[in-house]
């Protein structure tokens, strides 16, 4: 069970959407979690679940005027993030909360060079730092992400980097305040995989040192088993298991789970045979199904999950999953 004392973020019941021809569309539909203080945890699941969703939704970055925060509750230091003002939230957003985002080519300014969006993080949250000191902290900051010849690097554009060292240089701005939670949106999705394990392994390191909580949000089972020590499992915009990373890798519950590590290629497979896959696509946010948003793409599907949404069911401690077969 999680105590309480070690538990820095809490999203309770939360939903959130997408307004289309005058009418609101959940695309994360009442999800529920704990983040303890020091934890990784791990937020899997296809293109369009709500995985990003979530993120920025913590962040209060999701679009105006269409996203639309619609119930429930993201706790931090005893406040709720929803409840505060533009100015409130702008405090904590890249100060106690930080993101690196997925792209970093489109999230850095291609007019700015990289020493100057830097230390608008100091101008905005340490604002009592002098030029220099700004400009220090920004050379310590380059140094520590892995960059070589900081120096030169804060004079450059982003174009002018490489796309590991732009991820680097996300990975300094988000770090730049210290944050007690870091949220990493696919941040090595359009790297190659040299370069990938340095990025996970940089995040690591730096967590190691600062003992920050991180989200970390993939497609990537591998990712997920490296890093996380929780990981929460989404589909269509509800979540289908929660469970301790070692456990979920070998008691997966939620057929959708199951399917996710059986498209895994395997080491035993002889050559040319077929990668197994899961049917059927994800639904579109206007389209979901009633009743269990899975039940078109699963072979366990019987009555029940045609009519209401299965509800979550604690099979052992601290592993949790929403399906008939368990209940529900």
């Amino acid at each position: 069970m999680d105590s309480g004392k070690d538990i820095i973020l809490k999203v309770k019941n939360f939903s959130a959407g997408f307004m289309k021809d005058g009418e609101v569309y959940s695309a994360v539909d009442r999800i529920s979690f704990n983040l303890k203080k020091g934890e990784t945890l791990g937020i899997v699941g296809e293109s369009g679940c709500g995985k990003s969703v979530t993120a920025l939704s913590i962040m209060r970055l999701l679009p105006v005027p269409s996203g639309k925060y619609m119930s429930g509750e993201i706790i931090y230091n005893d406040r709720n993030l929803l409840d505060l003002s533009p100015e409130e939230m702008r405090l904590i957003r890249g100060d106690s909360i930080a993101m690196i985002f997925q792209e970093p080519m489109t999230a850095l300014n291609p007019v700015k060079k990289i020493g100057k969006q830097i230390s608008e993080v100091f101008e905005i949250h340490r604002s009592s730092l002098s030029r220099r000191e700004m400009e220090r902290e920004t050379l310590s900051l380059l140094e520590k992400v892995g960059i070589s010849d900081p120096e030169q690097r804060m004079n450059e554009y982003p174009h002018q980097l490489s796309g590991g060292m732009r991820q680097r240089v996300m990975i300094a701005i988000a770090l730049a305040c210290k944050p007690s939670i870091l949220i990493a949106d696919e941040p090595t999705t359009a790297l190659d995989v040299t370069i990938q394990a340095q990025i996970l392994d940089l995040i690591k390191e730096l967590q190691r040192e600062s003992g920050m909580s991180v989200i970390f949000i993939t497609h990537d089972l591998g990712v997920i088993s490296q890093l996380c020590d929780n990981v929460i499992v989404m589909y269509a915009g509800r979540m289908a298991e929660k469970a301790p990373v070692d456990e979920l890798f070998k008691n997966p519950l939620h057929p959708y789970t199951a399917g996710l590590l059986d498209s895994i290629p395997k080491f035993e497979y002889k050559r040319k045979t077929r990668l197994k896959s899961i049917e059927g696509m994800v639904p579109s946010i206007t389209d979901y199904p009633e009743g269990c948003r899975f039940r078109n793409r699963c072979t366990f599907a019987f009555e029940p999950c045609a009519l209401n949404h299965p509800e979550e069911t604690e099979v052992s401690e601290n592993h949790r999953v929403n399906c008939y077969k368990y209940g529900g």
